[in-house]
């Protein structure tokens, strides 16, 4: 039953994420800002934490497949990068401990750095061509600000995923 839940929040958040990027660029001060959260990304950090790292990793695996097909411009980066970062999440709670505000600093943190791997791989194969400080100052800050506000709402999720398997291994 866990599973399905994780797998359709899941489908949602992909879902989120690709409709956020219909909205972006926008345009601010005659300048193109790009808004784009990482609301799948953060959910399964989240759940690194909460559903437990096997769960997460097997997520990370099967979304960062299913987002390097759909994409399909580089396969791999996705599927790589979920799974680098869920390790590290799981390394780094074993120093934070699981403090609300440590956790959202990771998380954030993280998925600037997700960013940051993106733009790196992509900019290394030539299929991007933003200035790196235009980069961080257009996307890359604003993407971690919209992530953010959406926070709280994945944090909820999350736990609410953890108290479905609680409630599982209660009754079993």
């Amino acid at each position: 039953m866990q599973m399905i839940v994780i797998f359709i929040i899941g489908l949602i958040l992909m879902y989120a994420d690709m409709a956020f990027t219909s909205f972006s660029p926008m345009t601010m001060f005659s300048v193109e800002v790009y808004f784009v959260p990482k609301l799948l990304f953060m959910y399964i950090l989240l759940l690194t934490i909460y559903a437990g790292p096997r769960i997460s990793m097997l997520f990370a695996i099967l979304f960062g497949v299913m987002l390097d097909v759909y994409i399909g411009s580089l396969y791999g980066i996705h599927i790589f990068g979920f799974i680098a970062f869920v390790i590290f999440m799981q390394t780094a709670f074993r120093v934070f401990y699981r403090d609300f505000v440590a956790m959202a600093f990771v998380v954030l943190l993280n998925t600037f750095l997700f960013d940051l791997y993106q733009y790196a791989v992509y900019s290394v194969l030539d299929f991007i061509a933003m200035p790196f400080f235009d980069y961080i100052a257009l996307r890359a800050i604003p993407s971690v600000l919209v992530s953010a506000l959406f926070f709280v709402i994945l944090y909820v999720l999350a736990i609410q995923t953890a108290k479905v398997r609680k409630e599982l291994r209660r009754i079993n």
